[in-house]
């Protein structure tokens, strides 16, 4: 885990779960198989399932057993760059068929998050599929917002966009909304790109604004997936990849977990990386 990485991640457990008792124990490795015992799945997107258009190699097969068995799926992710609409097309075309009430994204968690916050005008970072979530949230998005807030989605930000965001955050009271807690997302050739929790914190160093999230780890998204299973909540499993979204969320909810190795965690660093976040999983999997 990269050092920043860590100290990001660190200060969402401080954040989301002070109180959270640190693990014990090592995980299981096992297969697959073993978690159909299991009756409602959890499942990470990016880097758990799929990289940019291809699926990882065994979740095709993985996801027909579910299906087949009855079992309830959700995909929980981070991506509040794309609307629901596009998430679910661009799953299909890579071959993963999922029904809109079973893809809860953190951009969706706006609307909910907004309902407390009040937000009526922002400065929007973020892709232009992305801004459906802020007009479900009646939420505008303008260049000079009335309160100085921006709402962070995307990765690729200009240099003039950041420089605006920069320039309302420092003033008194600001803070970023950010839609995607990630900080590293794992590329198509194993190294590690910095991503929306990064952007965030370095926006944060400059200007010391506030933060608010939407997302995993945050408790909501888990509460929202948790209540949309009901009544077969007894026996639920998140899938991911990351220790501080994925399975520190489920920690956090208290539900179990397992890591998919090899994305965001290599095997070789997975042991040292669950001892400086103090979070586990319940099982390590190699792949599907």
């Amino acid at each position: 885990m990269l050092p920043t990485e860590a100290t990001i991640y660190k200060q969402y457990l401080k954040t989301a779960a002070p109180n959270l008792q640190k693990a014990k124990g090592d995980p299981w490795k096992v297969e697959f198989d073993t978690l159909l015992k299991y009756g409602s799945f959890l499942l990470d997107g990016w880097g758990t399932l799929y990289s940019e258009t291809s699926v990882y190699p065994g979740v095709l097969e993985s996801m027909a057993q579910l299906r087949k068995a009855n079992k309830n799926v959700r995909l929980l992710t981070n991506a509040a760059s794309r609307s629901i609409d596009q998430i679910q097309s661009d799953l299909h075309l890579m071959g993963l068929d999922f029904d809109k009430h079973e893809i809860i994204s953190s951009g969706s968690l706006l609307k909910v998050l907004n309902e407390e916050v009040g937000l009526k005008e922002v400065y929007y970072l973020g892709g232009p599929s992305g801004m459906q979530f802020l007009e479900d949230a009646k939420i505008e998005a303008v260049q000079n917002p009335s309160e100085p807030t921006v709402i962070l989605s995307g990765i690729n930000p200009t240099q003039e966009e950041m420089d605006k965001a920069i320039e309302i955050l420092s003033e008194k009271d600001a803070r970023i909304l950010v839609l995607n807690p990630d900080v590293y997302a794992p590329s198509p050739s194993g190294e590690k790109i910095p991503v929306t929790g990064y952007i965030a914190n370095m926006l944060k160093e400059k200007t010391n604004c506030q933060l608010l999230f939407c997302g995993k780890p945050f408790s909501l998204i888990f509460q929202i997936a948790l209540r949309s299973l009901i009544p077969s909540t007894e026996s639920v499993i998140m899938i991911g990849d990351t220790l501080g979204t994925d399975i520190a969320g489920a920690s956090i909810a208290g539900i179990d977990s397992a890591l998919v190795l090899g994305r965001n965690v290599r095997e070789e660093e997975f042991r040292s990386d669950i001892y400086e976040l103090g979070v586990s999983p319940n099982y390590i999997l190699n792949g599907f």
